[in-house]
Order: structure tokens, then C-alpha cells, then sequence
């Protein structure tokens, strides 16, 4: 099983109270969640095959099993890994279908620990972790559509930080964590 995984974490999930600034070597728990924008699709797959292909930043190319939806509410895929987003998944997705495409992995903002996990079917998501590198992203925005900015994916740069400072950071700043995996089962 992969131990190192880059997951990412937007500034305001810190604003928010949720977790404190991260630090090199810290040991934390969190769960993580998935974000898909172009949708993750049915895949074919012969026989099990769970797999996280880095792309960029904390985007990665997924392959999972769809093991847990819970109505409208949200659902969890396993790559390797379990993960969770909120709503209901694709059309014709169910319980043990197989997903592909394209998805953004990022720390859990709340919606798990604070809501989903206290439902009596919830399956553990939290994974504990140690933080071995930080990185910030410094790429400018720019503007695509009317009002609607985004990091410039043309000039994508990262730098590495001892600690994020999430209030200093700004509202925008964006972070990936490398994050080695510890032996101990998620749990709720």
C-alpha cells in the first residue's frame, strides 16, 4: 500500500477553526476528501485494482471501488485509500461500481468528522499522519470567466514552507501537504 500521499489544503479550512496551522512533523488526523470537476465516470476493471497517479499538485488520477453512499448525502470511494464527497454520485453509480478520472484530494474541511461521521453506517474515514513536507502555492491568479479567478496553471509553482500560517497566508493561499501514512485502520 502507498505510504506517501500530497494532499491538498485550501487556507480557509484552517480560518475556519477546523484545524490549527500545520507544521513539519506534526502527527494529525484527518480524513480526506475528494473533488472531481469533470465528474469521475463507470470504469471497467478486471479484478481489483485500486490506484492514486499523481498529476499535479493534489490532483491525481483515480481508479476505486465505490464502497459506501449514503442517499443523497454523500458518498466514499477506496484508491488505496477511502475518501469521501458530498452529494450523491453519478448517475448509474452505486455500491460496488468502479470510478475513474480525474480528482482533486484534499484534507476534509468538516462535513466527515463533524456530520457524517455520527451516522450509524458511517465507515471509518480518519487516517492518522505524520506531515513530512509543506508546500505553498505561489502561482498568480488570473482571471477566466466574468469575476472568476484561478491559479494560473501555466505558471503552477510551489515553495517549501516549515509550517503554513493560514492567517498570513491569506484567504486564497493554497497548500500541499505530503503526508506519510501510519499503520493504524480509519476510523470514525
Amino acid at each position: 500500500m502507498q505510504k506517501l500521499f500530497m494532499v491538498g489544503l485550501p487556507s480557509w479550512i484552517i480560518q475556519d477553526g477546523n484545524y490549527e496551522d500545520f507544521k513539519r512533523g506534526d502527527r494529525v488526523s484527518f480524513a480526506l476528501e475528494f473533488y472531481a470537476p469533470a465528474g469521475l465516470s463507470a470504469a471497467q476493471v478486471n479484478g481489483p485494482s485500486c490506484e492514486l497517479e499523481y498529476l499535479r499538485g493534489s490532483t491525481s488520477r483515480v481508479v476505486a471501488e465505490v464502497f459506501h453512499v449514503r442517499e443523497v448525502e454523500w458518498w466514499a470511494i477506496d484508491a488505496g485509500i477511502r475518501m469521501y464527497r458530498d452529494g450523491r454520485p453519478p448517475p448509474g453509480i452505486k455500491e460496488g461500481s468502479w470510478v475513474s478520472g480525474e480528482a482533486y484530494i484534499g484534507v476534509d474541511p468538516f462535513q466527515y468528522l463533524d456530520r457524517h461521521s455520527r451516522h450509524h453506517t458511517a465507515p471509518g474515514l480518519i487516517y492518522d499522519w505524520i506531515i513530512r513536507k509543506i508546500e505553498l502555492n505561489t502561482a498568480p491568479y488570473i482571471k477566466i470567466n466574468e469575476g472568476y479567478m484561478v491559479r494560473d496553471p501555466s505558471t503552477f509553482s510551489w515553495r517549501e514552507i516549515e509550517q503554513t500560517n493560514a492567517w498570513k497566508d491569506g484567504v486564497a493561499a493554497d497548500y500541499i501537504l505530503h503526508c506519510e501514512l501510519l499503520g493504524n485502520p480509519p476510523r470514525r
